[in-house]
Formats: structure tokens, C-alpha cells, sequence
């Protein structure tokens, strides 16, 4: 019987949370094997809130909240570099996973250490963040001091789960550790192929699905718009940053809109993922996470992140009609992400 911590007391919101939750979900649920000798493992979650993840009726499934260190900026980064590592060796695990990019100093040398990185701020090199500029200040905190944290995390694991293959080679590229340390686990994207109306689209309406962070890159949106309005064109577009939208109406916007995508720093890019099974335009910033995703979609078309001339011209040709939906495409059948999760921290276990 094996004893794994998951480590994720950052999580609180968007999108590092609903990994958490899931991750949870389907431990609790689903993960019944045995390790060795018919034996269970015994999973600990720590996190930062109360009620972050539900009660599980399972005995070997616990979860311990830490609230105090989730409190502020400070007592998390004490947490990270040096009462951490001794509150950790104090569960007595055979494995630590660390959802949160790092994993605190500390921990004994016996136990296993896997690290799942979703950071992207200091992986890229497009944009250098102000930590002077209040708009920046907390992604070029990350930048300058977390990511080198996030590297020495890396070096230090047994092994690190990354979603993307330009993020697997930059760590690599960045640490020097041996690549084949360092798996991708792409996300789990949901299959959406029931929800998919063909007929729908309507070329002046377009959809950017994001928060209002700087890097998610809006204004170049705006900067086309005056562009297309001096030419008489008049594109309605809608932005989940104005407004909160269920699931449901992102599912309307994928099958009536086209999907703009000016963010130029993602892990992964979770509504190219989405989008591209309906069959619309996808009109993406010149990303390699970007590219990586939309691999063989017909209907993909970029535009450096930067030049609003571009995307206008891009969104004047989908209004033109020129730019047309194509065949819905399914998403592809695979192994589910978190069952490859759970497979990596057993293989590091039995090393």
C-alpha cells in the first residue's frame, strides 16, 4: 500500500481548480487497482479551502486543508522554501504530486517527488512582464522569482507532467534534465459532438472565451474592430470577460461563432480544444501552443498577436464570406488524462 500526497493548496479558481477537482473526482471514483498485492493506496489531498473538494466516503481517500498557508503570498512562499518540506515528510508518504508547479524543499531524499507544471509565464519569451506596471505586476512576479522555482521543483522530481509538447521541450531546454523525465499529458477535453448544430453560423459574430488577464491580449481585438469600422464592417463579438457564461451558452457561441484567440501565452489553450469539433473559423494568435493544438484542423488561421491590421483582415474575409464552417471534427479518442496521471506516479513509485 502506497501513501501519496497530492499537493495543490494554490488552487481557488478557473481552471487550476477544475483540474484539482477532477483529478479528485477521479481518483474517488475511479482508481479501484490495486498496487501490488492486492493492496490500496492511500491518497491525501491537501489544499487551501474548506470546501475546495466534497467529503469522500472512502477510507483511503483523505483530505487535510491548510487555510493558513493558502492566507497570503508570504506564508505559501515560507511554505514552499522551508517549513514545507518537514510538514510534508511528517504524513510519512511514499510519493509526493504537487499540482501547483512546485514542490516545497525539504522533503527526505527516500520519497518520490512528481511535479505537474501548467505555468507558462516563464516559459515563453514573447512579452516580458513589469512587476512596476500594476496590470503586470503579477505575471512578472511569476517570471522573475516563482519560474525559477518551478525549474529547481523540476530538477529535483522524480519526475514533472507537463500539458504541451513546446512546454515539455522548453523545460528541458530550460533545466537540462533528461527528457525523458518529463511526460506530456495533454487535458482532458470533453467530447462535445452531441451538442454540435451545423447551420448556425453566423460570419459576423465572433467569440474569445477569457478572462480579463493582460497577456489574454483583448485590445488587439479592439484595435481590428476600429479597423473594420472605418471599412464599414461592423463585427459583433463577444467576450466571457463582460459576463459569466454557463456552459451551455459557450457551446451556442462555438456552433453560431467564430473563435478569436489573441492570447499569446497558454499552456494548452482550452477553447481551441473545444472549438475546433464544431467546425467554424478559428482565428488564433501565432503561438506554438496554438499550433500545437490546432494540428490537422482545416479551418485554422493565425495572426501574430500583435498586429491588429491582420486579424482585421482575417475577420473582414469571415465576414465576406471568403473564411466558411467546414466539417465538424470529433475529438480524437484517447486514454483519459488522469488515468495517465495516475499510471506516471505509479511507475515512480515502483522504481
Amino acid at each position: 500500500m502506497a501513501r501519496i500526497v497530492v499537493l495543490d493548496i494554490a488552487a481557488s479558481k478557473t481552471g487550476a481548480l477544475s483540474v484539482l477537482r477532477d483529478f479528485y473526482d477521479y481518483v474517488s471514483k475511479s482508481y479501484r487497482e490495486a498496487l501490488k498485492d492486492g493492496e490500496r493506496d492511500h491518497w491525501i489531498f491537501v489544499t487551501g479551502g474548506k470546501d475546495i473538494l466534497g467529503p469522500s466516503d472512502d477510507p483511503d481517500i483523505e483530505v487535510i486543508v491548510r487555510e493558513d498557508i493558502k492566507a497570503s503570498r508570504k506564508a505559501r512562499l515560507y511554505f514552499e522554501l522551508f517549513g514545507g518540506g518537514k510538514w510534508v515528510n511528517g504524513l510519512e508518504p511514499d510519493i509526493v504530486f504537487s499540482l501547483e508547479n512546485l514542490i516545497p524543499r525539504g522533503i527526505k531524499k527516500n520519497i518520490r517527488q512528481v511535479v505537474y507544471i501548467h505555468q507558462p509565464v516563464g516559459f515563453q519569451d514573447i512579452k516580458k512582464f513589469s512587476i512596476i506596471k500594476k496590470n503586470e505586476r503579477e505575471q512578472g512576479i511569476y517570471q522573475r522569482f516563482y519560474h525559477p522555482l518551478i525549474l529547481s521543483s523540476a530538477v529535483r522530481s522524480d519526475a514533472a507532467i507537463v500539458q504541451t509538447e513546446w512546454m515539455r521541450r522548453s523545460l528541458t531546454e530550460q533545466t537540462g534534465i533528461d527528457p525523458g523525465r518529463v511526460y506530456k499529458v495533454s487535458p482532458e477535453i470533453p467530447d462535445f459532438s452531441n451538442y454540435v448544430n451545423p447551420g448556425q453560423f453566423d460570419r459576423k459574430r465572433f467569440f474569445f472565451p477569457a478572462s480579463d488577464l493582460p497577456y489574454k491580449n483583448h485590445q488587439v481585438i479592439e484595435k481590428a474592430k476600429e479597423i473594420l469600422a472605418d471599412l464599414g464592417y461592423s463585427p459583433e463579438v463577444m467576450y466571457t470577460k463582460d459576463k459569466v457564461y454557463p456552459r451551455e451558452e459557450v457551446l451556442a457561441e462555438y456552433n453560431r461563432s467564430t473563435l478569436l484567440f489573441p492570447s499569446y501565452i497558454e499552456t494548452y489553450g482550452m477553447p481551441l480544444g473545444e472549438a475546433r469539433q464544431f467546425g467554424n473559423p478559428i482565428i488564433a494568435a501565432d503561438t506554438a501552443f496554438a499550433r500545437e493544438v490546432l494540428t490537422g484542423y482545416a479551418n485554422r488561421y493565425f495572426f501574430d498577436p500583435f498586429d491588429a491590421a491582420r486579424l482585421a483582415y482575417l475577420m473582414r474575409q469571415v465576414m465576406d464570406g471568403d473564411i466558411i464552417p467546414v466539417e465538424p471534427q470529433p475529438v480524437d479518442p484517447h486514454e483519459n488524462s488522469y488515468a495517465q496521471v495516475v499510471d506516471i506516479i505509479k511507475s515512480v513509485i515502483l522504481k
